[in-house]
């Protein structure tokens, strides 16, 4: 209704120059109506086709629509006559031994009315070897302190948890030599949103490497957003260009991060950072990178906090 009455509207005034929503333009057509004064025809045409676009409108909205849900049919069958299964009769079964069996014979049952035949079993055919009831069982033999105190033996430490935290630590002490080796200052690896960083270095000209070991590249990109939203909202027109990486990312193969470097090995990484060292200082710079490393410190030590 809305749609049909802007339309309308535009119509009327860019063709007629005629206003739907003013009173006087309605009044001064009627006085033309009763003068007999003659009207352009296309006028009354638009309005008929206005009425009757809006009142289709209104109906191909409102128009009730049922759903039409269409059932499985299922086509079954009855049988014509269903016989029990055949009992096989030994001579060397026991007279006492009962089978019973469900009726069969009606041919106007289902398949869900046959029943499973029970056989009751018994008690001489029962396995020779089981244990005798008399028998008595196994006496357990506990390991008893000389205080009467079982003792449990310790608990050992899983070898595979202590390989991994020393590779852990391995990774970043050669991460810590390789960028000190091309002149980056290193600072201490924070834990950003959760991820753990395996390393967080500084360069000249506002240059920042942060980067980690065997983590997703989508978790870098985590930690990347969190410090530059924090660097966006303590300063005002100093930018810092942040440079991440990930050695051996599990997602390697689907990562759509053009801007975060992705290396298989350690090995890889020395070798890439042989071709960007570090620049040397500025003779200008005025304690600028001194200034800088204090505040990438007082900004590591805010997201420790957090």
């Amino acid at each position: 209704m809305l749609a049909m009455t802007l339309g309308a509207s535009f119509w009327f005034n860019t063709v007629y120059g005629f206003d739907i929503f003013s009173a006087s333009h309605w009044q001064y057509l009627s006085y033309m109506q009763a003068g007999r004064t003659p009207v352009r025809i296309g006028f009354y045409i638009s309005m008929v086709i206005i009425i009757f676009a809006t009142i289709f409108g209104m109906y191909l909205v409102m128009r009730p629509r049922t759903r039409k849900i269409k059932l499985p049919i299922i086509k079954t069958s009855k049988p014509s006559g269903i016989q029990g299964p055949n009992v096989i009769t030994n001579n060397n079964t026991p007279s006492n031994a009962t089978i019973k069996t469900s009726e069969f014979q009606n041919p106007d049952s289902s398949t869900l009315d046959i029943l499973p035949s029970e056989t009751q079993i018994p008690n001489n055919t029962q396995n020779k070897n089981a244990p005798n009831a008399d028998a008595r069982p196994p006496r357990l033999v506990l390991p008893m302190s000389n205080r009467n105190y079982i003792s449990t033996p310790p608990q050992q430490t899983q070898p595979s948890q202590n390989i991994t935290q020393n590779s852990v630590q391995n990774d970043r002490s050669e991460l810590r030599e390789i960028f000190e080796s091309a002149g980056y200052v290193v600072k201490s690896a924070p834990q950003i949103n959760g991820i753990q960083i395996a390393l967080l270095a500084i360069g000249t000209n506002e240059t920042l490497w942060i980067g980690g070991v065997g983590i997703k590249t989508t978790d870098m990109r985590t930690a990347i957003d969190r410090l530059q939203q924090i660097f966006s909202d303590t300063l005002d027109e100093t930018y810092i260009n942040v440079n991440g990486f990930v050695v051996n990312a599990p997602d390697a193969a689907t990562s759509e991060f053009q801007d975060i470097l992705m290396f298989n090995s350690i090995s890889d990484l020395r070798q890439y950072m042989r071709g960007v060292p570090n620049p040397p200082l500025s003779p200008d710079d005025d304690g600028m990178f001194d200034a800088y490393s204090q505040y990438i410190d007082a900004v590591i030590n805010h997201i420790g906090l957090l």
